[in-house]
């Protein structure tokens, strides 16, 4: 598994690694079983993956004589709630889970969310090991320990930071994603670039077509470096305290208020971010802190993978300001705007006047 190792996460609950690479579930089963000794694993995963995925999984799993209990539901941002906790609560206790048992979820960023809030809370908190099966849940939601479902007031509310034992993510998984989705996860990917590295932004522009043609190995490299910078964040700034891990809310301040507004249906969560990215990007250009190039370009990368850049048809645009104050980033009554000086140099502001804000929203219409 040496090969495929991207980076080790630094954490407080303990380092570990994150794989990156294709069609390697048996040598994941043999990982998980020369290392945790595991006598069961309880996989809970999205359904729309589970043939395609966890019973491949659980086929190699066993081969190594792991005793398999698999939960499949539907997984989405309508489900991402309390009530869908209580249904995987019910099940854990009827199948006999214990204080040392392990989780696997397998499917998105809304699974690898949910099942890692449902790891931190059950029994007082359970092992996980995440196998996200998006880009977006690769790249980005899986990566760092932050879990949560969503409540009636806002996006992530409710949460705990529960780091995982490994997190594996075989890109074959992405073969049969749709463009939608593919084109979502691009956009936290992309967004690692806007913020911390101008040579990987030129290769997202310079070779988009085998990128977004999945062609290897810069398909397969760009997954990898984007992992990385995360990586690197996450253990700098483990649970958000500094200012490192906050930079990587770039986007999310009106990309989650606009999830909230569209009732997490309308907007898959990168297309909302690309829209959060592009009032951040406005609001930074009208402060003066980059020059109309710098915006055009960003604009330009993100139309270039097929990401919105305007705002969805009937949103109230005060409803939209208005969300933001439910905001996870609102501290002592001021939003802490995630801005660019710069590509590769972001910057955090929470002096923004309101009226620049909705001016920058404006523009997107």
């Amino acid at each position: 598994m040496n090969d495929l190792l991207a980076s080790i996460i630094k954490s407080t609950q303990g380092d570990y690694p994150i794989f990156v690479g294709n069609n390697f579930k048996k040598d994941l089963a043999k990982y998980i079983k020369n290392n945790y000794d595991p006598k069961r694993i309880f996989l809970i995963s999205d359904s729309k993956v589970f043939a395609s995925e966890t019973i491949n999984l659980i086929n190699e799993l066993e081969n190594s004589n792991i005793k398999c209990e698999s939960l499949s539901i539907d997984i989405n941002e309508t489900k991402k709630n309390l009530d869908t906790c209580a249904y995987i609560y019910d099940w854990l206790l009827s199948v006999g889970s214990e204080r040392n048992s392990i989780l696997i979820s397998i499917g998105g960023g809304v699974t690898t969310d949910l099942v890692g809030f449902v790891a931190s809370s059950w029994l007082r908190g359970l092992n996980v090991i995440h196998f996200p099966t998006s880009l977006a849940a690769m790249v980005d939601a899986s990566i760092g320990g932050k879990t949560g479902v969503n409540f009636k007031h806002g996006k992530n509310l409710i949460g705990a930071f529960k780091q995982p034992l490994l997190i594996s993510m075989d890109t074959k998984s992405l073969e049969t994603l749709k463009e939608r989705e593919l084109n979502s996860g691009w956009a936290e990917a992309i967004k690692h670039a806007f913020l911390f590295d101008k040579g990987l932004l030129k290769k997202f522009q310079m070779q988009s077509k085998d990128i977004i043609s999945k062609k290897d190995p810069v398909f397969t490299e760009i997954i990898k470096r984007s992992v990385q910078i995360k990586a690197e964040i996450v253990s700098k700034d483990e649970f958000e305290k500094g200012t490192d891990r906050i930079k990587l809310n770039f986007g999310h301040t009106i990309g989650h208020s606009l999830e909230g507004l569209t009732e997490y249906g309308k907007l898959l969560h990168g297309e909302a971010v690309s829209i959060g990215m592009v009032v951040a990007t406005n609001i930074s250009k009208n402060l003066n802190l980059i020059s109309n190039d710098t915006k055009n370009e960003i604009i330009s990368t993100l139309k270039q993978y097929g990401l919105p850049i305007n705002l969805t048809k009937g949103i109230d645009i005060k409803d939209l300001f208005d969300n933001t104050k439910n905001d996870k980033k609102v501290k002592n009554g001021k939003i802490n705007w995630v801005l660019l000086k710069d590509i590769g140099s972001p910057v955090i502001k929470d002096d923004v006047p309101d009226s620049i804000v909705m001016d920058s929203i404006q523009e997107t219409i």
